[in-house]
């Protein structure tokens, strides 16, 4: 069930009820598609919905940048953005676990067979994305 989202400029980030917690995933606005590889498991309402502005502030920063559109607000829009949800993050212990390593813990397989992941900041799409490691531990 969707709770509530945040529009950036090409997505929305949408905060919707999980069996372990909130989910935040990211819809595309113009195709209406879900992105498979970007989604978070909160804990808690207040930090999954911070999570979500924050996100959407990012894009639209990215976006302004991109497009080199000159807005202080937008700016100041990302830095409070950020500022809440680290300061809820941090009261309330509650900083995430990426959905696809949920669902491999569902699972009781690891995401990538034989191979562990980690988790990188794609910078060009301001997300974090699965990635796998050159070899095994």
């Amino acid at each position: 069930m969707l709770m509530c989202a945040s529009e950036g400029r090409h997505w929305r980030y949408e905060v919707c009820e999980h069996d372990d917690g909130c989910l935040v995933q990211m819809r595309d606005l113009a195709t209406g598609e879900l992105d498979e590889e970007f989604s978070t498991i909160f804990r808690t309402l207040p930090v999954a919905f911070a999570y979500a502005e924050m996100s959407a502030a990012y894009e639209r920063y990215a976006a302004s940048e991109l497009e080199h559109v000159e807005d202080e607000e937008i700016e100041i829009d990302v830095e409070a953005t950020e500022r809440h949800f680290i300061d809820l993050s941090d009261r309330l212990h509650d900083s995430g676990v990426n959905g696809i390593v949920v669902q491999a813990w569902g699972t009781g397989k690891p995401a990538q067979p034989g191979w562990p992941v980690a988790l990188k900041l794609d910078r060009d799409k301001q997300r974090p994305r699965v990635c796998k490691l050159d070899r095994p531990f």
